[in-house]
């Protein structure tokens, strides 16, 4: 088995991975546990298993996954679009289209932050099902309150009952989908994005537009900038201890009915009996797809 020691050995370490490395944070982030205790829930259910990775960008989760055969997968489109011609995938080709497997032939399907980019995401839950052994498991991590990004290939933001309802659809059961975050921890952290983002875009002011403004309008104008730029970042100042403030008070984690989560975190199987297999490693894997 490629890999290395065990998982179970290594929490610690994948922890300051996970947080420094990845930026995920730790104290006082209720979504940077929940989404660590899932990966690390996927990794130990399937260990020895098959894994696929949909939409593995630069593969930043491939850690955790050290005692299973992991499969990447990566659209030809979004290699481009960031750059990830250094990155190797085993299968490249759109989600939404087809994953180029045969049918049951992968225990579990890691989706981060990546249905959002699907044209068609419902087409992905499809073929999610399809490769699916039965009694495997589709994890999802999705956005829902959080800025556009990736633009212009940001197509979608599904609530808790679109996402279930894309699950249902498919064919999958057991659906569990728990939010990543409260509503106040969700909106004190877009109001500061809110405020710079509305007052910087008319007046995006930096020290050479001063300097650039007294050369060409005299020391006046600049004073006036400056002026303006101090202005600016009192209020941006003031707004996120008064955010922080807020949440110190209010803020004590996800709950079943919030409704402003930044986004979800679910799990869903597909129906059947789950029958461990046993490949050597990826090599042999891939050659019982013949892909």
């Amino acid at each position: 088995m490629e890999g290395g020691c065990s998982l179970r050995m290594n929490k610690s370490r994948l922890r300051e991975y996970f947080s420094k490395e990845l930026g995920w944070g730790w104290r006082r982030e209720y979504e940077s546990r929940a989404v660590f205790a899932f990966l690390v829930n996927a990794a130990e259910l399937y260990e020895n298993g098959v894994i696929l990775d949909a939409g593995a960008g630069r593969k930043r989760y491939e850690p955790f996954f050290q005692d299973c055969i992991y499969i990447s997968q990566e659209h030809e489109q979004g290699i481009n679009f960031k750059g990830m011609q250094d990155v190797s995938y085993d299968l490249v080709g759109p989600l939404d289209e087809r994953i180029p497997l045969k049918d049951n032939s992968v225990d579990g399907i890691l989706s981060s932050s990546v249905i959002e980019h699907l044209r068609h995401p419902e087409r992905f839950f499809e073929e999610a099902f399809r490769v699916l052994v039965p009694g495997g498991r589709l994890f999802v991590i999705v956005p829902f309150c959080i800025a556009e990004h990736e633009v212009p290939f940001d197509f979608n933001r599904p609530t808790r009952f679109g996402l279930k309802l894309w699950f249902e659809s498919a064919g999958f059961q057991e659906i569990t989908i728990n939010a990543g975050s409260s509503s106040t921890k969700t909106i004190c952290t877009l109001f500061p994005k809110a405020v710079r983002e509305d007052m910087l875009r008319c007046c995006h002011i930096t020290s050479r537009d001063i300097l650039a403004a007294s050369r060409k309008q005299g020391w006046h104008v600049a004073i006036l900038t400056a002026l303006h730029f101090v202005y600016i970042r009192i209020v941006m100042i003031l707004v996120k201890v008064f955010c922080y403030g807020i949440a110190l008070l209010v803020d004590r984690g996800p709950y079943d009915t919030v409704s402003l989560t930044d986004g979800w975190i679910a799990v869903a199987t597909k129906p059947g009996k789950y029958i461990k297999r046993n490949f050597k490693d990826k090599t042999e894997f891939m050659q019982a797809q013949k892909i």
